[in-house]
């Protein structure tokens, strides 16, 4: 810890020439253990512009030009991913999906290469039944090596997609599952150790809906693509050339942020909304940003499901945060807005600012905000849908098995070392070169030992955890780290118990996967594990803040 004396003489050093967000930052580098001549040295070497979370170059590494943001806002239309209903076939529904390289348009005016599955970026939508057995062909015809995870779902681990289920340039993988599981928009993406960040930023994404009949006689809305729209939102960093931009500045290893907001592959679009009951199942997809949505003339919409499933009972609010990998399904009324253009934004100022003590890790959009999509209402289509009083019954479960504790630990060691580290798992984790992305784009800094969890970095042969099959389960989540972390497990979906002692807000008392844990904040969580995975394919707990996740803040667990 630096001492008052250290930091007296830093501030001896730099206030007469410094600005006040110099001399937070610095003090703020001490407090997580860097000592005064380095958090000068690391402040110096990532630059102001870095700290803010635009610049700060990695040594040796020249600035690229990136493509200005802001032009084309709203000026294209939505699109609208194809659903995959599945061909029966041998008493299953068969899927294929193929992970291929293309060309996409994801800013007006500039080609970028992409990836996606059965397309340029992203993927289809695919629609699961509930209770109906599914088999999922998976090609990947990129250069190199990845997976497929399926998040939120209930599977074995042996189709769950982890790290441990690679699949080669070239190669092909099977996998075969039911889900026993309510409705709920789940979605699938890369999953490689130390390779997810760059994978996912390549394009790499699709969502995966639960049917349920008992979503179906709710009333809610049910047209795919006329009043039931999945919502994808990411942000990304391009080159004047339209080339992916990524982990250009050093503190992108704190969280990979751009400067372009794009909803289902492209920039800022319009969607033309029907003037009735709408829903959006809304999926933050990004790597690390959050998104705090609201409308931007201010007015109501409501909460109908958290992450993996339907809430109690509709719950109205004005804002919604949503951390990397959680998903809401929202449900907004038009029937009197015919005509209007309503815009969805994120007021990211009146949150994000405040998930960190760090002020380097707030962008300029942290602290600003951003547009996203416009609505244009039109008249009504189709079959008119409702907002229903109530929804679900959410079961009680009690745990039989102790208090699993995890504690959550942000920049390990002093900085300098982690850079270090950095440098050295550069293009050292696997066997791709460094720049084999889409279009030449850098694959990042994974591998490095940054983050932790139980101040343990993630070990690809050591067990972290073993859980007794059939048991329910709370996890104590404790954040010891400076800024907030999205905390995922595979295998089951979860219900939060407590905040800080306290129970969640209504949006949040449902079914999740993913909890973002605020700084110095203890979160309570019950789950029940009833699905195997053994030490061959075991279960992921981890941050889904990519880089994080990528540089260390990752366990394994089984269930036997």
């Amino acid at each position: 810890m630096t001492s008052s004396g250290e930091q007296q003489k830093v501030s001896a050093k730099t206030d007469a020439p410094q600005s006040p967000l110099r001399r937070k930052a610095l003090l703020a580098l001490g407090a997580l253990g860097l000592s005064a001549g380095g958090a000068a040295r690391a402040m110096n070497m990532a630059g102001m512009a870095g700290m803010a979370g635009m610049g700060g170059m990695q040594m040796g590494e020249p600035a690229p030009e990136t493509a200005a943001s802001g032009a084309g806002v709203f000026s294209r239309a939505l699109l609208v991913p194809p659903e995959l209903h599945g061909a029966a076939q041998d008493g299953a529904l068969h899927y294929a999906l193929r992970m291929a390289a293309g060309s996409s348009m994801l800013v007006d005016g500039l080609r970028t290469a992409t990836w996606g599955y059965n397309g340029a970026v992203l993927g289809p939508t695919l629609r699961v039944p509930r209770g109906k057995a599914v088999r999922i062909d998976l090609h990947n015809a990129l250069d190199q090596t990845t997976t497929t995870h399926w998040h939120g779902a209930h599977v074995p681990g042996e189709m769950d997609g982890g790290p441990q289920s690679l699949i080669v340039p070239g190669g092909q993988r099977r996998v075969q599952f039911t889900l026993q599981q309510p409705a709920g928009s789940l979605w699938y993406h890369p999953h490689p150790d130390t390779r997810t960040g760059p994978h996912v930023y390549a394009g790499l994404g699709g969502m995966l809906l639960v049917d349920d009949p008992a979503d179906q006689h709710l009333g809610l809305p049910q047209q795919y693509g006329v009043d039931d729209l999945p919502v994808i939102l990411q942000d990304r960093r391009l080159a004047t050339d339209g080339r992916l931009l990524y982990m250009t500045s050093m503190m992108d290893r704190m969280g990979m942020k751009g400067d372009r907001f794009l909803v289902n592959g492209r920039e800022q679009p319009y969607w033309n909304a029907p003037a009735q009951w709408v829903r959006l199942r809304v999926l933050n997809a990004a790597n690390a940003r959050v998104f705090n949505l609201a409308f931007a003339d201010g007015r109501a919409f409501h909460v109908v499901a958290t992450d993996a499933g339907l809430l109690p009972r509709p719950v109205p609010v004005h804002s919604m945060l949503l951390a990397p990998s959680e998903r809401a399904e929202i449900l907004l009324d038009l029937r009197h807005a015919q005509g209007k253009r309503l815009v969805l934004r994120s007021n990211s100022g009146a949150v994000a600012p405040a998930l960190s003590s760090m002020p380097m890790d707030a962008d300029r959009f942290d602290h600003d905000g951003f547009d996203l999509l416009e609505l244009r209402v039109g008249p009504p289509a189709g079959t008119q849908a409702r907002l229903p009083a109530r929804m679900v019954e959410l079961p009680v479960l009690q745990a039989d098995a102790p208090v699993r504790r995890f504690t959550l630990q942000g920049m390990s060691g002093n900085m300098m070392g982690g850079m270090q580290g950095s440098a050295q798992a550069m293009g050292g984790m696997t066997s791709e070169p460094a720049h084999s992305g889409p279009g030449g784009m850098g694959l990042g800094e994974g591998g490095a030992k940054l983050f932790s969890i139980n101040h343990h970095h993630m070990d690809m042969a050591r067990i972290d955890q073993r859980l007794r099959l059939g048991s329910t389960e709370i996890w104590e989540v404790v954040n010891q780290g400076h800024m907030a972390h999205p905390f995922h497990y595979h295998s089951t979906s979860f219900q939060i118990l407590s905040r800080d002692g306290k129970p969640p807000p209504a949006h949040e008392a449902g079914w999740k996967d993913t909890v973002l844990v605020r700084h110095r904040e203890t979160v309570r969580l019950i789950a029940h594990f009833n699905q195997p995975a053994g030490d061959a394919h075991p279960f992921m707990f981890h941050c889904h803040i990519l880089e994080h996740e990528d540089n260390g803040m990752m366990g394994q667990f089984t269930v036997a």
